[in-house]
């Protein structure tokens, strides 16, 4: 049998499970209707009590949840809802122990143990401490993400990550090379991560590979974009490493990798003006995988309403199937 692992940030999981109206039946009524093994949630903003009674249907129905709440009441926490127990539950790490943004399980499938992890990545705000934070999480999250690489063959990490790695996962990614979500040490970080896949070279460049990509004069793409380096919209955060992409990385965004070419699809919408139904989304939801578990990917689906009136949160679930 397969493993379907979904991932979604619920904007509070108390407002998400409530039925809005006849037709709009909220979180619950998805998961019946969807399915999966598991489900790794974001921004659950509730305490353990709050959401195991939020979602007491599918509690009695047989699913078991695991929550790591923020210290700040109301703010972050993440969770993993599955269809069986999970074993070897963790939360946190290093200075973000308590700030409910990082929880992992090991789930048993049928070809073995696969090691899952909701994250939800500081959004980040340009100008502010809050950029600062962010960037001070990707530092941490390098030194997790190698050791759980070494130490997992098998294993998911889905969440919020809070940035769009290439101009194909924003609609209007020209507006916005200034804002958090979207800047050059961001997108470089991803490329840290992924690669530059299925791009040849990165979207973003440092001063240092300006000559070289001069050099390659390869006018058929638009020119990568500079600020590498310059950590913009830093308080007082001081990059002290100059991130490189990735050429033999560890860890695939599942959904590029399934499929390459196009822009989106997206799973994140503001709730401002038209933008859902203009489709001017975000893609700044992803699973990330290793090796072993790219190569039971199967497809993959962003499960997205059909107008916005039928929207239980400003994210939609991303869901992958992973064969046996």
């Amino acid at each position: 049998m397969s493993i379907t692992i979904s991932s979604v940030n619920v904007n509070g999981i108390r407002a998400a499970t409530k039925k809005r109206s006849e037709e709009n039946l909220g979180l619950l009524a998805w998961l019946d209707e969807a399915r999966p093994n598991v489900v790794l949630m974001q921004e659950v903003r509730a305490t353990e009590e709050q959401s195991a009674a939020a979602l007491r249907p599918a509690l009695e129905a047989g699913w078991h949840w695991y929550a790591a709440p923020a210290q700040a009441k109301g703010r972050a926490g993440v969770g993993i809802l599955a269809d069986k127990e999970l074993s070897d539950a963790r939360v946190g790490f290093g200075s973000f122990m308590d700030a409910g943004r990082w929880l992992e399980a090991t789930y048993q499938a049928d070809f073995g143990p696969v090691r899952l992890a909701s994250l939800y990545l500081p959004s980040g705000a340009e100008g502010t401490a809050k950029q600062d934070e962010k960037y001070r999480f990707l530092d941490e999250f390098t030194e997790v993400l190698a050791q759980r690489a070494g130490e997992f063959d098998h294993m998911v990490i889905g969440g919020d990550w809070n940035i769009c790695h290439r101009r194909e996962d924003l609609k209007n990614w020209q507006g916005n090379r200034k804002k958090s979500g979207f800047l050059a040490d961001e997108r470089r970080f991803m490329d840290s991560v992924f690669g530059t896949f299925p791009d040849r070279s990165s979207q973003v460049i440092a001063p240092d590979e300006e000559a070289a990509v001069g050099a390659a004069g390869d006018s058929t793409t638009t020119p990568p974009e500079p600020g590498v380096g310059t950590f913009a919209g830093a308080v007082d955060y001081h990059g002290e490493v100059l991130r490189r992409p990735a050429r033999d990385p560890q860890w695939f965004d599942v959904q590029r990798r399934l499929q390459p070419e196009g822009p989106g699809p997206y799973t994140w919408w503001t709730y401002r003006g038209q933008a859902f139904n203009n489709d001017a989304g975000w893609r700044i939801d992803y699973q990330a995988a290793t090796k072993a578990m790219l190569e039971r990917a199967e497809e993959f689906r962003v499960d997205k309403a059909e107008h916005r009136d039928l929207r239980w949160s400003d994210h939609s679930p991303l869901t992958v199937v992973y064969r046996s």
